[in-house]
């Protein structure tokens, strides 16, 4: 796979490098404003007040241009981690700083209307395989520069010798990743102090001085639970709830295959095999479906959890057990369109307030059930009394929506593996030495 990097731009002059960026910015907020599926050269014209050949003169086509916007996007990225204010990365201190000016960049930008890596990746992914790749491309640069800084903190010393420094660098993009997804769905930024929580602790992990190794606990942040408003579901004959099933059940089929920017009601209604009559009997509009897509998909979520396997997720077994049903029974669709629900937040990431309220609910009923048993954990002793539930609930959660992510985009296991065996890892360290043995 190619790599995509800011020797793909050809030379402009100074006032033809303004226009590009000026354009590349207006292209980024239409992507996020109209979706992909609204996304067009002439919208993009009028945003950044330029003519048609001025456009051709610097984008080929469409996709041209939806390549530059995720290529300059990575750029944003990988200079935030090379700002003078972090250092080299390369000291556990320069790692504090950086989970702090995460903070501090989240407070700045909100929730929505940002070209964020992990707001275009939701979007983008499954619109074209070229543009999956360039996001590919993208992450891999990101991995590389934090491996390079991991390495320098192993040679200097810092880090044990097991460290990998790779892992440890896939460990904090789909981390990184993760929190995003989840703090951008709540319109909150405790998801984000969790979990920057958990990277620096989990780094900590691998001090080779002790007094580097002691974790530190994660700052409060104040967490609003989220209300969804039940979609509105009409009583229907038991034969109509289930023609009503069949439909959600095969709109959220089509839109984990092709994404909802790629699934139309016409599509859904001949996938199915019913009119269009029956389709808006059942459904006032898209949003309607999507909503009962949420719904269907959260039940699907809490379910897996819920197999007998998994016990209760109280104990260390169990959460390893999770880490590995969750590749065996699932690993393949993680390759092929991510995970069932964190394809579709990353999708409605920029969805009106009531569609973010029900992804939310989705999550709130995920976090509680690692929270539940890890709240049980801690009453038997089997985690030390300072241990948070809903911190480390939250770490598993943002590791598998990170790392799915992570994997279905460039097609490798790697970060799915890294970043769930990372928070299991993570629960582990909280584990007395003399915690009773079931």
């Amino acid at each position: 796979m190619t790599t995509a990097d800011a020797s793909d731009t050809p030379s402009f002059t100074a006032k033809g490098f303004a226009t590009r960026e000026r354009i590349l910015r207006s292209a980024a907020e239409v992507l996020l404003s109209e979706g992909v599926s609204g996304f067009n050269l002439e919208k993009v014209r009028q945003a950044a007040s330029v003519s048609g050949s001025q456009l051709d003169h610097y984008f080929v086509d469409r996709n041209d241009l939806i390549r530059a916007v995720v290529k300059r996007q990575i750029e944003m990225v990988l200079d935030f981690h090379r700002q003078p204010k972090v250092g080299g990365l390369d000291t556990f201190e320069d790692w504090e700083r950086w989970a702090d000016l995460n903070m501090r960049y989240l407070r700045k930008i909100g929730y929505r209307g940002t070209a964020t890596y992990h707001a275009l990746a939701g979007q983008l992914a499954k619109s074209d395989e070229t543009i999956r790749q360039t996001f590919a491309a993208g992450y891999r640069r990101w991995v590389d520069l934090l491996e390079d800084s991991f390495s320098r903190m192993k040679s200097r010393g810092l880090l044990v010798r097991s460290a990998q420094p790779r892992q440890l660098a896939l460990v904090v993009v789909a981390l990184h990743q993760g929190a995003g997804i989840l703090s951008f769905t709540y319109r909150q930024e405790w998801p984000l102090a969790d979990v920057t929580r958990f990277v620096v602790n989990y780094l900590r992990l691998f001090a080779k001085d002790p007094a580097d190794r002691t974790v530190r606990q994660v700052r409060r942040v104040r967490r609003t639970k989220a209300v969804s408003a039940k979609a509105q579901t009409p009583k229907f004959t038991p034969k109509g709830m289930a023609t009503r099933a069949r439909i959600v059940d095969g709109a959220a089929e089509l839109i984990f295959e092709r994404g909802i920017n790629g699934t139309s009601l016409d599509d859904v209604r001949r996938a199915v095999g019913v009119s269009g009559s029956q389709l808006s009997h059942y459904f006032a509009n898209k949003r309607d479906l999507t909503r009962h897509v949420i719904s269907a998909r959260t039940d699907f979520v809490i379910a897996f959890h819920l197999q007998p396997a998994l016990g209760q997720l109280d104990s260390l077994r169990s959460l390893r057990a999770w880490a590995d049903l969750n590749w065996t029974q699932a690993g393949e669709n993680y390759l092929r369109s991510g995970c069932v629900y964190g394809s579709l937040t990353g999708e409605l990431l920029e969805a009106d307030d009531v569609v973010l309220d029900d992804l939310a609910a989705g999550y709130d009923r995920w976090l509680a059930l690692f929270q539940d048993g890890l709240s049980a954990m801690r009453q038997r002793g089997e985690l030390a009394r300072d241990a948070d539930p809903r911190h480390l609930a939250t770490a598993l959660v943002a590791a598998h929506q990170g790392g799915t992510l992570l994997t279905h985009i460039t097609g490798g296991a790697d970060p799915f593996r890294a970043a769930v065996d990372a928070a299991v890892e993570y629960v582990g360290y909280f584990t007395p030495a003399t915690a009773p043995r079931r």
